[in-house]
């Protein structure tokens, strides 16, 4: 059951590092950095959303090459298997996902291009 748990973990943290890149941009004011420094907590809800994505898929690969070498029984022929193999493949989507919100809170900030800059 770590796998699914992991999987909705990894998302649900990608996601809130997500709002919170979201808040970092302020574009009233022109000329001026557009984006606040990096929270941790950014940093590590980013990460941690990478992580536990990547982690659950190789977690549902060694637990059914261990089911297939020791029991000769596939994954997805149990439920809590099944379970575990289709929040897999759901997590394949989630991946580039997290990844992308890990680039986001690793990008330098920047100047608004709008405005009287002179």
């Amino acid at each position: 059951m770590f796998v699914p748990l992991a999987t909705v973990l990894g998302a649900a943290s990608a996601w809130y590092a997500l709002v919170a890149e979201g808040h970092r941009d302020d574009q009233s004011v022109p000329c001026k950095a557009m984006r606040a420094p990096v929270a941790t907590t950014e940093y590590v809800a980013a990460w941690a959303g990478l992580t536990l994505g990547v982690t659950a898929v190789v977690v549902c690969v060694v637990a059914a090459l261990g089911m297939r070498r020791r029991c000769a029984v596939l994954l997805a022929s149990t439920k809590p298997g099944l379970f575990a193999y289709v929040s897999v493949w759901l997590n394949l989507a989630a991946v580039p996902f997290e990844l992308l919100t890990l680039l986001l809170a690793h990008r330098p900030a920047g100047i608004w291009p709008g405005g009287d800059c002179g």
